[in-house]
């Protein structure tokens, strides 16, 4: 007998009409096989047949089931639209189609298009089975359901669910998919039986659409698995798994490491790791989601910056602290059929640099460079940097050795490395000189006192303070009276964000401050000392 059911997958396309297909009469737990028009590509095996079963689900295999409960570690080729006790009493039918050209595969192509946008499909093939008014156990009202497989030329594959009465039951019940190999089964993610017909994955009630077979060019050859990986499929992807060499130093972060220097930062993780979790690399995204990562070895690879590639960076601060913080994350809303659709994922990660540095260049009038650069475990570091200068240009500094006239006018700048020269200035909170390379002698001439020129000292000028990575000023050389004839310069400074105010203070004729709005607060601050 000919039977054609109803195909009315959206709210815009309905078909019915007559065609050849197959209306089944089954007993209880029975099964009938199904040669298919073409081959069907289902997570990487091809199948010329399957077995449709009275108890809602279709195998790529001859089902052996003792009795009609489902099993959810089953890891073989199943596609269960609901796999429960199923009666078909003297109302119930069960009924399949299938198509490789004509009104049918019309029909799916159109839908398919419709319900998701971008994928310009072109169905070659349609297997359609349907349940109609078939009851769920003995005392369970009428359900009706079906499902149907779909393929184009490329051999990309599509599951459709549809769901329209369900009635509530007692009996235990799954519904979605397994393939072989795959320890857990795909549930659609319901709570109730009574939710397949209003819940969907496609915004449009009662209609489920799972991917499980993608074009070619998502196959191993594609994706370069490294000695410490392995190819594998897992539910209609194609992914790196860890080898049983791998040794996973860090596993719960993913064996994540990461770098940080001035505003960008790039974070690592193990491809492999990843995917065995249920997170296909090209899934995971940063705060903006079109900032995706890019596979380095064995490795995905997320970087942010402060210039084209900015991906959502949040800019943070505190007391002690500046705070580059982005997230890589996954929320399930990749394509339809991954078996972690149910899962999220949020890994923030960030680079910090700290207010707060100390550092100390003891030198007598050469002039060298004496850097510290702190390096912070998963924080940023930066240098900073005191330098004498013969006059007001800043462009030659002193070297070798220098002999300075008492009362000869000097320039010192005190510059900061390593940070993002848009977002942070080094202000001089203070400056000072000793006779010895000891920052906290007593014996001491102040220079710079909270931001502004000793007033006791008219030799004195702050030429520039918190307005970037430098500042400068200038004083008239000096020795202490009756003891070394050189002197070392001492400074406290700190780093400061510029925004919300200005960074230093403003100061009056007389070298006094005046309070200005502050962007932030801060209680300790950095050394920096030179020898003269």
């Amino acid at each position: 007998m000919a039977y054609l059911l109803p195909l009315c997958l959206t709210v815009l396309l309905c078909m019915s009409g007559q065609s050849d297909a197959g209306q089944l009469t089954l007993n209880n737990e029975d099964s009938v096989e199904v040669q298919l028009d073409r081959p069907f590509l289902y997570f990487g095996t091809w199948h010329t047949k399957l077995y449709l079963a009275r108890n809602g689900f279709l195998a790529f295999f001859q089902p052996l089931l003792p009795d009609a409960n489902p099993d959810p570690h089953i890891a073989k080729d199943i596609i269960a639209p609901l796999w429960t006790d199923i009666e078909t009493n003297n109302t119930g039918i069960i009924s399949y189609d299938q198509a490789t050209s004509g009104n049918l595969i019309q029909v799916v192509t159109n839908d398919i298009n419709i319900l998701l946008p971008g994928v310009n499909f072109s169905a070659s093939w349609v297997f359609l089975c349907k349940w109609t008014r078939v009851h769920l156990g003995h005392d369970a009202g009428e359900a009706n359901f079906r499902v149907f497989l779909t393929s184009n030329d490329d051999n990309e594959s599509y599951i459709f669910m549809i769901y329209d009465d369900i009635p509530p039951t007692d009996q235990v019940w799954l519904a979605g998919y397994s393939a072989k190999n795959n320890i857990n089964f795909v549930n659609i993610p319901v709570h109730n039986i009574t939710d397949l017909s209003s819940g969907t994955n496609i915004e449009l009630g009662g209609r489920w659409v799972f991917k499980v077979q993608r074009r070619a060019y998502d196959n191993c050859e594609k994706l370069h698995c490294t000695k410490n990986e392995v190819c594998v499929e897992r539910s209609g992807f194609y992914g790196c798994k860890c080898s049983t060499n791998h040794t996973r130093p860090r596993a719960e972060t993913f064996d994540a490491s990461e770098i940080c220097e001035s505003s960008s930062g790039s974070l690592y993780l193990s491809r492999c790791q990843l995917f065995e979790a249920g997170y296909p690399a090209e899934l995971l995204h940063l705060n903006n989601f079109k900032c995706k990562g890019k596979i380095e070895d064995d490795q995905v690879v997320f970087r942010f910056d402060n210039d084209d590639n900015i991906c959502g960076t949040i800019l943070k601060r505190n007391e002690t602290h500046i705070i580059y913080e982005n997230s890589v994350q996954f929320f399930g809303n990749g394509d339809t059929g991954l078996i972690s659709r149910e899962k999220w994922l949020n890994i923030t990660f960030s680079c910090v640099y700290p207010l707060i540095q100390s550092i100390s260049m003891p030198m007598v009038i050469e002039a060298k460079n004496g850097v510290v650069s702190k390096e912070l475990s998963t924080e940023g570091s930066y240098e900073i940097r005191m330098l004498p200068f013969p006059n007001a240009s800043f462009i030659e500094p002193y070297f070798g050795n220098v002999t300075l006239d008492v009362n000869q006018e000097i320039f010192v700048a005190v510059a900061v490395d390593g940070v993002d020269e848009r977002h942070i200035a080094i202000v001089l909170d203070s400056c000072w000189a000793t006779p010895d390379n000891d920052m906290n002698n007593t014996h001491r001439w102040p220079l710079i006192v909270h931001e502004c020129p000793n007033a006791n000292d008219s030799t004195v000028q702050v030429l520039q303070n918190g307005l970037s990575t430098v500042s400068a000023f200038s004083f008239k050389m000096f020795t202490f009276t009756g003891q070394s004839e050189s002197i070392y310069l001492h400074c406290k400074v700190h780093l400061c964000l510029l925004v919300g105010g200005d960074c230093a203070q403003h100061c009056d004729n007389e070298g006094q401050r005046r309070t200005t709005k502050r962007p932030l607060d801060f209680h300790d601050t950095t050394a920096i000392t030179m020898g003269l």
